[in-house]
Parts: C-alpha cells; sequence; structure tokens
C-alpha cells in the first residue's frame, strides 16, 4: 500500500512564488509522517494567495520597466513567462497532493499530475536559451539564464523522486532533493530580483 510521507519541502517564495511541495515515499522501513488534508489545503492555500499577491507585484513591475525601456518589453515578457509557469506549477502540485490524499493508490493519476509538474519546466529552459538579452541586461541575464536551467534541472530530479517513490521505489536524490531546491529557487529569487532591478534603471 502507497503510504504518504508528509516531507514539505521549503521552496523559497521567489518572485513566481514558489509553493510548498510535499514529497511522498512508500517502504515499511521508515517512519511515516502525517498531516491532516486541512493542513495540506491550509499550505496551498497560503502559497497560492501569496504567489497571487507576488505575481501581480512581479507584473506592475513589468509594466512599469515597459513603459521606460520599451527595448526590454519582449525580455521581460519572457521573464514574466517563469511566474506563467510557477502558477501552473502551484497547480499541478496542489492537484497531486489532494490525489494523494483522497486516493493514494491511483498511482496512474498521481503519475499524471507529476507529468503536469514536470511540463512547467519548459519556460526556465526556454528563458535558459535566451541568448540575445536587451542592452545592459547581460550580466543580469546570464545569471537569470543559468538559475533558470539549474531550476528546471532540480525540477527533473524533483518529479522523478516523486515518481520513485509512488511506486514505492528509492530515488538517489530522495535525501538531497530539499536542500537541491532551496538551494536553485533562492538563486533564482535573487537572480530574477536583479534582473528587474537592472531593467528598471
Amino acid at each position: 500500500m502507497f503510504q504518504m510521507k508528509s516531507r514539505f519541502i521549503p521552496a523559497v517564495l521567489t518572485a513566481m512564488a514558489f509553493a510548498a511541495l510535499t514529497a511522498c515515499g512508500g517502504g515499511d522501513n521508515k517512519p511515516a509522517e502525517t498531516t491532516t488534508a486541512a493542513e495540506t489545503t491550509a499550505v496551498t492555500e497560503t502559497a497560492a494567495e501569496t504567489q497571487k499577491e507576488e505575481t501581480t507585484e512581479a507584473a506592475a513591475e513589468a509594466t512599469e520597466a515597459k513603459a521606460e525601456a520599451g527595448g526590454k518589453d519582449d525580455y521581460l515578457a519572457q521573464v514574466d513567462t517563469m511566474n506563467k509557469a510557477a502558477e501552473e506549477f502551484i497547480s499541478a502540485s496542489m492537484e497531486f497532493m489532494q490525489l494523494a490524499q483522497d486516493d493514494p493508490e491511483n498511482t496512474d493519476g498521481m503519475t499524471e499530475c507529476i507529468e503536469k509538474t514536470r511540463a512547467t519546466k519548459q519556460a526556465f529552459v526556454d528563458f535558459a536559451a535566451i541568448d540575445n538579452p536587451p542592452e545592459g541586461l547581460a550580466e543580469q541575464h546570464e545569471r537569470l539564464a543559468t538559475a533558470a536551467a539549474d531550476y528546471a534541472d532540480t525540477l527533473d530530479v524533483y518529479c522523478d523522486v516523486l515518481l520513485a517513490s509512488i511506486n514505492g521505489e528509492d530515488h538517489e536524490a530522495a535525501d538531497t532533493i530539499q536542500d537541491d531546491w532551496t538551494k536553485v529557487a533562492t538563486e533564482l529569487s535573487e537572480a530574477m530580483g536583479e534582473v528587474q532591478e537592472a531593467a528598471a534603471n
């Protein structure tokens, strides 16, 4: 039987307002930590509310930057695609957590949710591939592009950890994904802030 371990991964709320993540695991040799559906819902609703507020703030900053520097419009719009991808990430993660609570034997449904989560990495992959940042943003873009690529790679590993856990398997990154996620999310947050500040000047 699938056993839910509420191993909350403390994702840094970046400019894209990452949600608190839940990793699940099977196996009888590890103590299970439990959480109620109400606690899970409270966490995800808080993350969604914070995400909404920060996305609105980021959109306002992007609009202001566009008014001041028309040549940066397309670039800032591409930055904003990462905000939109984060919203999709939160939605898919909430769907996964709810299904894991309500129907923990439905591994097919949870696998589908995990793959929806994985698909949200594409905006970060696409951003990392940009090779013509606006004038004056080359240095900041390089940092953000690297952070976006690292985030996409870490999201892939996170999804692999989830897939292994719902199938009762071990994954080599299960013990490190929390620290890895915090590291890449923190760097992404700082790099995005640096880009937004530079674009506003």
